[in-house]
Parts: C-alpha cells; sequence; structure tokens
C-alpha cells in the first residue's frame, strides 16, 4: 500500500469517527496520563528518599573523617604529657640530688662545728646559689613545656576548626544542589 492510499484511508475513518469514540478515547488518554503521574510521583518520592538517606550517609561519613584528627589530636596531647612527666622527673631529681648535698654539706658543717673547726659559711652560701639555679632551670623548663603545650592546643583547635567548617559548608552546598534537582525533577512530573 503506498503513501497516499493510507493517507485517504485514515481521512476516512477519521471522518467516520464518532463522538462517542473520542470521548472514550479522550478519557483513556487522561486515565493513562494519571497513571503516569502516579507513577512518576512515586517514583520522585523514592528519589527523595534515596537522596535523604545519602546525606545522612554522607553525614556519618565526615563524622568518620573527623575521627582521625581527635585521634591525631589525642596522641599529640599524650606525647606532651609524656614530655611534661619526664621533664617534671628529672626536675624532681635535680631537686632531690640539689637537696642531698646541702643535707651532707649540714651534717659535714655540723660535725667540723662539734670538732672545733670554724664553719664555712661560703659553702653552705654556694649551696643556697646552686639550689636557687635548679630551681630556676626546673621552673624555666617547667615555664617553656607550659607554652609549647599551649601552641599545640591552639594550633590543633584552629586545624579542627577550620576543617568543621569547611565540611558543613560542602554538606551544605550539596545539600542545595540535591534539593534543586528535586524542585527539577518535580516541576517536570507535576507541571
Amino acid at each position: 500500500m503506498d503513501l497516499e492510499t493510507k493517507e485517504y484511508f485514515e481521512k476516512i475513518l477519521l471522518g467516520l469517527t464518532t463522538k462517542e469514540d473520542l470521548e472514550k478515547l479522550r478519557q483513556e488518554t487522561k486515565s493513562n496520563f494519571r497513571q503516569l503521574k502516579e507513577e512518576n510521583k512515586s517514583q520522585i518520592l523514592e528519589w527523595r528518599q534515596e537522596v535523604k538517606t545519602d546525606l545522612e550517609q554522607s553525614r556519618k561519613g565526615e563524622a568518620g573523617e573527623i575521627d582521625p584528627l581527635l585521634k591525631e589530636f589525642r596522641d599529640g596531647i599524650q606525647q606532651l604529657k609524656v614530655e611534661t612527666q619526664s621533664a617534671l622527673d628529672q626536675s624532681i631529681q635535680k631537686l632531690e640530688t640539689l637537696l642531698q648535698d646541702i643535707k651532707e654539706e649540714k651534717e659535714t658543717l655540723s660535725a667540723d662545728a662539734g670538732e672545733g673547726m670554724s664553719i664555712d659559711v661560703s659553702g653552705v652560701k654556694n649551696g643556697m646559689e646552686s639550689l636557687k639555679e635548679g630551681i630556676r632551670e626546673v621552673t624555666e623548663e617547667i615555664l617553656y613545656i607550659k607554652e609549647k603545650m599551649k601552641d599545640g592546643f591552639v594550633e590543633v583547635q584552629t586545624e579542627l576548626g577550620s576543617m568543621i567548617r569547611f565540611s558543613y559548608a560542602d554538606l551544605e552546598r550539596k545539600f542545595n544542589a540535591l534539593e534543586a534537582r528535586i524542585k527539577a525533577l518535580e516541576k517536570m512530573v507535576f507541571p
């Protein structure tokens, strides 16, 4: 059958079509459109739920990214604690040594005084000076360690704060993009 004959028969069939046939066709089309609309609506609702699930998982994933930072922070604090304890132990050891030396000098002086020898005031004075010097060194070491710890805390706090701000900003940007996609899909399905 050629094209002209086909067009002729279609025109005849169109002329033979009744109002009832047109109404039936219109209702079928409307019904099919509603069905398609409902299918698309349920599909969009499923997509929306998937997006929400993905967002929750990404939030949990970002919390996982922060965990290594917290571990590193704790390790740094533990290391500073060990260093501080070591410095304090060394300082205590120095103080004990100095006090032992002073005690020995005192006993020596007491023994010399008992024998009738003259007391060497300069020895006690030297012992006191060395004790003062030791205490000063210990104090300086403790101040240095405190300053180092404070700098470490500030540095870690700044780094964590910037990482958290960045991750929330990034998450917000992704969330806005997903919302825009959902709105575009809704406009396509629900004109």
